[in-house]
């Protein structure tokens, strides 16, 4: 019996510290650009995850422009947390996958490994969140993409590659038609937090004028 309980114990340890690891790659598929269609550039941010696109919540992540209500709805891989696994990628240091220019502007390869194989459950659909900038919040353009094979969340000791050549869901951003090495995938616009909070800030003071002015006699 005490044998038998040792060993439920190791099996018990050894399913917690199994691990998975997630790939991007855009090798030999499309790049990704601006919705001028330049490539962006090295250092932009690529946050890799899931989003809860339960009920009115996809409608939200294909029209919202807040940062903090589409966040909301992601869990991210990576970016320090917890059990999320760490970032591995050339040249970066950072915890979040980033443009690193391997294959030229524009491209992306890099991986997130050592994730807890529990962390999210086998076979959940992953997305590619990517900004035109290495600050998402502050960013101006962002872009989702997904694709229903191939991007999901592998079984423990497993590994899934995220290539861009298999991205057949765009919920922000377009493409130029194809999937190839000259194609592009381009973010959509979102207004600026600071622009934003410009015009709010010029709208009250047009009113607060406006209730202040002395009406003539």
């Amino acid at each position: 019996m005490k044998r038998l309980l040792i060993l439920a114990a190791i099996l018990l340890t050894q399913a917690q510290a199994a691990t998975v690891s997630i790939s991007v790659n855009s090798n030999g598929g499309p790049m990704f650009a601006t919705s001028a269609g330049d490539l962006i550039t090295l250092g932009s941010c690529i946050r890799i995850g899931v989003f809860d696109t339960s009920g009115a919540n996809l409608t939200t992540l294909q029209t919202s422009n807040d940062y903090f209500a589409i966040n909301a709805l992601f869990t991210p891989l990576g970016e320090s947390g917890g059990d999320s696994g760490t970032v591995t990628q050339f040249g970066n240091s950072g915890s979040v996958l980033i443009i690193n220019d391997l294959f030229g502007t524009g491209n992306v390869l890099g991986q997130i490994a050592n994730i807890d194989s529990a962390y999210l459950p086998a076979g959940q659909q992953l997305y590619a969140w990517v900004f035109n900038s290495s600050a998402p919040l502050g960013s101006e353009q962002w872009g989702i993409y997904t694709s229903t094979t191939g991007w999901n969340f592998p079984e423990a000791l497993g590994s899934e590659t995220l290539s861009t050549f298999e991205i057949d869901t765009i919920i922000r951003g377009s493409t130029t038609g194809g999937l190839t090495t000259t194609d592009r995938l381009s973010l959509s616009p979102v207004p600026e937090p600071a622009g934003s909070l410009l015009i709010l800030a010029a709208g009250l003071v047009f009113r607060l004028r406006r209730k202040r002015r002395p009406t003539s006699i």
